[in-house]
């Protein structure tokens, strides 16, 4: 948004009013002085000055554009004689006088039938009678540009359709002489007018289309009066100021030329940048800049509507400030008032500015009405805070607090929340379990427990290095479920602790790196904390197309073990090393790739004394696997024709072949290896278990086969579908748990599979599945259809099923316009295995160019695993105002759609126009 800053104007406005434009032609002590007349086509003479009678000679026609540029005046084409400025007589500083382009022959004047030539002044070239240079001449009327408008918004603004089908055009400008970034001091002033009358050191009339321009400013009226003893300048026919970034018009204007000081009256205004308007009573500045409006208003609204206003008893504005003070500030929804305040700080730039956002309010069934207050603080160009006061109407009293800081080198958040003694929760059972299991006489009173959440997140560059911090923790479990700000963390099952610095030059990098886990599913052991862990690896050629790499890492793992058992209760020490031969080829028609390497292992490990089961035997083992495999593909490919679009059609197989040793790992400890989620990209690795304290034996070949329809000449890809298969030439003997099951002892993997497709423009089909043939079930799968053509047209259809996890769960959900204001949006998560809803919300959203209102029902289950049979349900009404241009409330309704319903993002915080 730009600043209202009209300083450049009256400096402009003193130029002119220094200006003494004015023809005088003298002979001795006797002569006429002659001005423009107010149409613009001649000049008005006047014998009061002189005493002598003078005879025709010819007449002469008026050029009216006034530039100040030198000390003398020229008339135009003038025969004869040149006219010396009178300059000296007048009592003028030579500095003061413009360059006046003032008269020329009249091609119509009785020339031919001039008098003698005693006649002619002899000074001048001209007649001296003035009836000779008079033409009567009926005044031109003023152009439309020149007038203040009835509406000043209205005349520059172009109805049009548009893109989001919110508004109906846009403010439309002219096209600016100079690049809008220019400083307008920099270009010459130019004023043009169709008549000028002076009155000698008293006073000057700029009269009929009055234009003065500099750089990129331009200044229109019908006509301006110049007092040139009190240097104040009187626009009574109003005013248009016109520059880069704004547009001000004003019935009637007075600028005192020698102080600055300016006052506006009936003004009305437009900011092009963020299409705000606005009108005020008067509009007054100071010698320092500063404006003051009384009795404003302001919208951001299309001409014509008036969505939202805020309006204001007075509106001060710093010179150089970002923010303007506003006083007794009502704002206005459809002429309905909705919110006061006696004392507003309100940004007037795009720069940052302190002060209290609009607030959120929502309310649920369990936690009755929630609302917080963000307040803004900007501390720096480079950093800010912002503090957010928190009501729960059945909780109590919080606050949430976040900081931002950003170097060329580092970017940093830091956020933390607190809700001290909620009333809801004893840190352990919330109070309706707690009233169901027994309460008091169960568990003794209800102690309300404090609740609070904390978080750094830290993103670092230097040269190169590499740092990141990513660190939340929690008072508990269910923080997010009952507090978190954002819904979408309430099916997080993990709060990450991780911080790791990074080194990479040529071949060589290396991390050295922490993290742990804060579980808040209903799993209670302790995840292993990796205290810290060290990765280097190298990669350089050898011969030709040889590679060699080598990759280390050296890990540290704890965790409390009491109450542990066997190998959970161990700790220790990990040291991998793993040093690899790679042969790429390639060719036009596909790949061949040999590679082979060594895996060692050691550990340092300790178990607790007190542990139950299975007692370390070893507590240095250590491990050495060889592996090998080559992996090979073929590109085939055909031109086609679909839907009259030119495709090619592809087929690509791929064999890939892995052998890898056996050790019997059954000893070694669990500190990072879980088992993967089969699927077709599990075909190609090279271990079928994630970390590292497993390594798959492996004697085995998988195929796999994936066909593609690319477009020929963009080369986008219309569809794709791969399936594959893993056979096994020898029976799998490492396992996870250490038991071997039938799964290990078959000859196949299950068969994966997946496809998408873009079914022009925004349609897209996508899909997976895992099926087993030796059970002949789908152990996994998954598909549904997305449309999103934009924002406001998203439909999705989706079912996923998992066996193993007994997940069988369909998902719809949509945001679509009924019309170009009204909208619906809705979502429907269902669970097949309990039979119940696990989310489903429905509103309906009203939105024009200005003014956007939603209103939203929802329930959810909130459950830490996928077992919602017996998961109490929590039901809330959101309501969300965007006042487009100023700022909105109800952000939490951004938070369930952009969860809720695939596609949807919410808009960035710039496009409300707040901080």
């Amino acid at each position: 948004m730009q600043s209202i800053c009209l300083t450049p104007v009256w400096r402009f406005l003193l130029v002119v009013a220094l200006l003494t434009p004015v023809h005088v032609l003298a002979r001795e002590s006797r002569g006429v002085v002659c001005l423009p007349d107010s149409s613009g086509q001649g000049w008005r003479c006047s014998e009061d000055l002189g005493q002598r009678p003078v005879t025709p000679a010819r007449r002469v026609q008026q050029k009216s554009t006034l530039r100040a540029a030198d000390d003398t005046i020229q008339p135009d084409q003038l025969p004869a004689a040149s006219v010396t400025r009178p300059g000296a007589a007048a009592g003028l500083q030579d500095n003061a006088a413009p360059q006046v382009n003032a008269a020329r022959q009249d091609n119509a004047s009785p020339q031919a039938n001039a008098a003698p030539q005693d006649n002619i002044d002899a000074l001048t070239g001209l007649s001296n009678d003035p009836a000779d240079w008079y033409i009567e001449a009926v005044p031109r009327p003023t152009d439309e540009t020149h007038l203040v408008a009835g509406d000043l918004a209205e005349r520059i603004y172009v109805r049009k359709p548009s893109d989001d089908g919110y508004c109906p055009g846009e403010y439309v400008v002219r096209d600016y002489p100079q690049p809008v970034t220019a400083d307008d001091s920099d270009y010459p002033l130019t004023a043009t007018a169709d008549g000028l009358s002076v009155i000698f050191d008293q006073d000057a009339t700029l009269a009929g289309n009055v234009s003065i321009e500099q750089g990129n400013l331009r200044l229109l009226a019908p006509s301006a009066a110049i007092d040139q003893q009190s240097r104040v300048v009187t626009f009574d026919q109003g005013v248009v100021l016109d520059r880069p970034g704004v547009i001000i018009q004003g019935q009637r204007a007075e600028v005192n030329t020698a102080t600055n000081d300016a006052e506006l009256e009936d003004v009305q205004f437009v900011l092009l940048a963020p299409g705000l308007r606005g009108s005020a009573d008067t509009m007054a500045q100071n010698g320092a800049g500063d404006l003051s409006l009384e009795r404003n208003e302001f919208t951001r609204c299309e001409p014509g509507n008036n969505g939202w206003r805020l309006k204001a008893k007075s509106l001060v504005i710093e010179n150089d400030e970002v923010f303007g003070t506003a006083r007794h500030a009502v704002l206005r929804m459809k002429n309905v008032p909705v919110f006061y305040t006696p004392y507003l700080k309100f940004p007037v730039t795009d720069d940052r500015v302190s002060g209290f956002l609009f607030p959120n309010i929502s309310f649920s069934d369990e936690d009755g009405i929630d609302v917080s207050v963000p307040y803004y603080l900007n501390l720096a160009p480079n950093y800010d805070a912002t503090l957010v006061p928190r009501v729960v109407g059945e909780r109590g009293v919080g606050l949430e607090t976040e900081f931002r800081h950003m170097s060329s080198w580092q970017n940093t958040t830091l956020a933390a929340g607190m809700l001290p003694e909620d009333k809801l929760f004893n840190g352990t059972l919330d109070r309706d379990d707690y009233e169901e299991q027994g309460g008091a006489a169960v568990f003794g009173p209800f102690d309300p427990a404090d609740r609070w959440l904390g978080s750094v997140d830290h993103s670092g560059y230097f040269g190169n290095f590499r740092t990141r911090i990513d660190y939340t923790a929690a008072s508990d479990r269910e923080y997010f479920r009952d507090l978190g700000s954002d819904l979408g963390l309430s099916s997080r099952r993990a709060l990450e602790r991780r911080g790791e610095i990074q080194y990479a030059r040529g071949g060589f990098n290396a991390r050295l790196w922490a993290q742990r886990f804060q579980r808040l599913d209903e799993i209670t052991t302790e995840e292993y904390r990796r205290e810290p862990e060290l990765d280097l690896s190298y990669t350089t050629p050898l011969v030709g197309l040889l590679e060699f790499d080598i990759a280390a890492k050296l890990s540290e793992f704890d965790r409390e073990t009491e109450d542990l058992s066997g190998l959970a209760a161990v700790t220790g020490s990990r040291m991998h090393v793993e040093p690899r031969l790679r042969l790429p080829l390639s060719w036009p028609y596909g790949f061949l790739t040999f590679g082979g390497g060594y895996r060692y292992t050691t550990y340092d490990l300790d178990q607790d004394d007190n542990a139950a089961g299975f007692q370390l035997v070893d507590d240095t083992p250590d491990r050495n696997i060889g592996l090998g495999y080559v992996d090979g593909g073929l590109f085939f490919e055909r031109r086609t024709n679909l839907f009259n679009n030119d495709l090619i059609h592809t087929l690509e197989p791929r064999v890939y072949y892995l052998w890898q040793e056996f050790e019997d790992q059954s000893a070694l400890p669990r500190f990072d290896a879980t088992d993967l989620t089969f699927g077709y990209s599990q075909l190609f690795r090279d271990n079928r278990f994630s970390g590292l304290d497993r390594i798959g034996d492996a004697n085995q070949v998988s195929a796999g086969v994936t066909t593609r329809f690319i477009d020929a000449s963009s080369g986008r890809e219309y569809f794709r579908a791969s399936v594959g298969e893993i056979f096994y030439l020898e029976d799998r003997r490492v396992t996870l748990s250490g038991n071997q099951s039938a799964t290990e002892t078959q000859s196949s993997s299950a068969l994966a599979g997946e496809v998408a497709a873009s079914l022009g423009g925004p349609w897209r089909i996508f899909g997976n599945i895992v099926w087993d043939p030796h059970d002949n079930e789908v152990d996994e799968g998954g598909g549904g259809i997305g449309y999103r053509r934009d924002n406001r047209h998203i439909f999705n259809l989706g079912f996923r099923n998992r066996r193993d996890s007994d997940v069988e769960q369909g998902d719809i959900s949509l945001y679509w316009p009924l019309g170009k204001r009204m909208a619906i949006m809705g979502r429907w998560n269902y669970d097949l295995v309990s039979g119940r809803t696990i989310e489903g919300f429905g509103g309906l959203e009203y939105s024009d160019c200005c003014l956007q209102v939603r209103l939203l029902a929802r329930r959810f289950l909130d459950s830490r695993s996928d077992n919602f049979a017996e998961v109490e349900g929590d039901d809330g009404i959101f309501l969300q105002i965007v006042f487009k241009g100023l700022a909105g409330f109800g952000t939490k309704v951004e938070s369930v759609l952009e969860r809720g319903i695939r596609g949807y993002r919410s808009p960035a915080p710039s496009d409300y126009f707040s901080n």
